[in-house]
């Protein structure tokens, strides 16, 4: 294409909302999700906006992030293993310093082209070229466009021809709810799921003293929630992304009554909160938080999982996004798994080839 020149912002407020939703359309993660992470702090991730023009129209917008990227956070535990032995005599052995094309926190890669582009092969291999010549500024010897949809293969298969190669991601789950009542659902489990749910349910609601609310913000609970979640970072055998205190205020301003806080108390002490997101009819969970101590005699993960699925059924919701990793039990209460693919390449043709090897290796 011809005249296409590319600018780079390095906040969102530098775009015009009316801009963005001309470009992305409605999304259930948009202008004021991107606003509030550059909001809250986040010190691992720089976030970064590459827009091409042709003349004064806008062709495209992608939302990037530069962060470090740790190889063995992903990888099976043996190789994982053998990665974090190596870096005690070479600290930054598979030790990238990244361009993400997408999110830290997001629910899967958005790319935003607009609708009336034809040539749209052509205004991708563009920000290829935008990308390039923005990651030799900045030291960059890794590009990856993050977590898309199978769907979005049609367009970034072409990346393959610029020295890309395709990898699976970790997938996302999703339970859909064509159900009129949770025994409808529970009806559809397996019979030892089904039991063992209403075990827990029973056991957790007998003692009385378990009392689950409903928030829109958590502002004065906020060092509660924040240690919750550390608890559940700190546990989790995956770890890419670490949110911080601010996150969790940020987000509530900016989505408002979008953002829903699930929080159980056991004997009036919060037990655990459970994040989610409310787009259309889709409810998206993002993040949990334990007090291992009093969730795991309460069974809370799959309290909060059969809460989560009522509250659906009751407000007219279809689909609940459970999101990625901890798979056995999302897919045994009913989960199926979105795949999700990542398009990686490093500078380095050798490392290039030894990534696409070890991708096949993921620690699902």
């Amino acid at each position: 294409m011809n005249d296409i020149a590319y600018k780079i912002e390095g906040s969102i407020n530098n775009i015009k909302k009316e801009d963005w939703d001309d470009i992305f359309g409605d999304i259930h993660e948009g202008y004021e999700f991107y606003k509030a992470l550059e909001e809250s702090g986040l010190g691992e991730f720089s976030f970064y906006y590459i827009l091409l023009y042709q003349g004064s129209k806008l062709l495209l917008i992608a939302p990037v992030f530069i962060a470090f990227f740790y190889a063995d956070d992903i990888l099976e535990a043996r190789i994982a293993q053998a990665i974090s032995m190596a870096r005690k005599i070479l600290p930054n052995f598979f030790v990238f310093k990244t361009l993400f094309c997408g999110s830290p926190f997001g629910e899967n890669g958005i790319l935003g082209i607009r609708r009336d582009v034809k040539d749209r092969q052509s205004i991708l291999h563009e920000l290829v070229g935008a990308l390039n010549i923005f990651c030799r500024e900045k030291k960059i010897s890794l590009i990856i466009f993050k977590d898309f949809l199978p769907e979005d293969a049609l367009l970034l298969d072409a990346l393959q021809v610029k020295s890309f190669f395709k990898a699976d991601s970790f997938p996302n789950a999703v339970v859909d709810l064509p159900f009129n009542s949770f025994e409808e659902y529970l009806g559809t489990l397996s019979h030892a799921t089904r039991k063992s749910l209403r075990r827990k349910l029973k056991k957790a609601h007998s003692p009385g003293s378990l009392t689950i609310k409903t928030a829109h913000s958590v502002d004065t609970i906020l060092e509660d929630i924040y240690q919750l979640y550390l608890n559940t970072y700190t546990a989790g055998k995956t770890k890419f992304e670490k949110l911080t205190r601010d996150f969790f205020l940020r987000i509530a301003e900016n989505l408002g009554t979008r953002c829903n806080y699930f929080l159980y108390y056991v004997d009036g002490r919060l037990a655990a909160f459970n994040l989610c997101f409310i787009h259309g009819d889709l409810l998206i969970d993002k993040f949990i938080g334990f007090d291992y101590a009093v969730s795991h005699e309460y069974n809370l993960y799959f309290i909060s999982w059969c809460y989560n699925i009522q509250w659906c059924l009751e407000n007219s919701i279809h689909h609940y996004q459970v999101g990625q990793t901890d798979y056995a039990p999302k897919t045994h209460m009913g989960g199926r798994l979105i795949p999700l693919y990542a398009y990686v390449k490093h500078t380095n043709t050798a490392v290039n080839l030894l990534l696409r090897i070890l991708s096949r290796f993921l620690n699902t």
